[in-house]
């Protein structure tokens, strides 16, 4: 960890990305051939919840990418090409720059798109790069946090949260839809069909690019 530079966390999580992206793609595939094998049945409830799965993966993956940038920066790391944001502090370790991050709040989100540019803005010039990359997506970065609560949490909440992001995407709310089928909906109005999750994913890989130039 002590050696990791910002090239080498923007290749990891876009691998990361990618792995998602695969693990949903061959769910699709094994649940279309062994949905009628008696010896090792992959029904459609299995293949949702890989999907599922994934997700989360992804999620947690731009959770700490998200938290290592910031790090990294902190610490004076340049991006491949060079890159390097004018700081408001200078951290003297790894330790002291987790520290400065957490002392802005009881518990450092990485969830909610306003807090991350509110600590970019603090800790860097004009929130760069952080502020002009996130703060576009803020929408979907906000239905890619109601997915993950209703994935997490079992309340009215959660679970009306995800059926209204559900109702604004689709113009309605189809029997039995869950986060995993939810995900694997094609999104209307693209150019070429893509999943929810593809759509998510390439958008996540093409922010983590913004954030770290390559």
């Amino acid at each position: 960890m002590a050696n990791r530079t910002l090239g080498t966390l923007l290749d990891s999580s876009i691998k990361e990305f990618d792995s998602a992206i695969e693990l949903t793609a061959r769910a699709s595939i094994w649940q279309l051939q062994l949905q009628h094998f008696h010896g090792a049945r992959f029904k459609k409830k299995h293949h949702t919840q890989i999907v599922e799965l994934a997700f989360m993966r992804l999620f947690l993956t731009w959770e700490g990418f998200l938290e290592e940038a910031f790090i990294l920066y902190l610490l004076g790391k340049p991006s491949p090409t060079g890159y390097k944001p004018h700081c408001h502090a200078t951290p003297i370790n790894r330790q002291h720059a987790v520290d400065l991050l957490a002392s802005d709040t009881r518990h450092t989100d990485w969830t909610a798109a306003d807090k991350v540019v509110s600590r970019a803005k603090r800790f860097f010039k004009g929130g760069k790069p952080f502020e002009t990359t996130i703060r576009p997506q803020s929408n979907l970065l906000a239905n890619l946090k109601t997915i993950r609560n209703a994935l997490s949490h079992e309340s009215e909440e959660a679970t009306g949260k995800f059926e209204t992001l559900v109702r604004n995407e689709l113009t309605y709310f189809p029997a039995g839809m869950v986060p995993g089928t939810f995900l694997m909906t094609l999104k209307p109005r693209q150019g070429s069909p893509k999943s929810y999750m593809q759509h998510y994913t390439e958008t996540l890989s093409s922010m983590a690019q913004g954030i770290i130039p390559s």
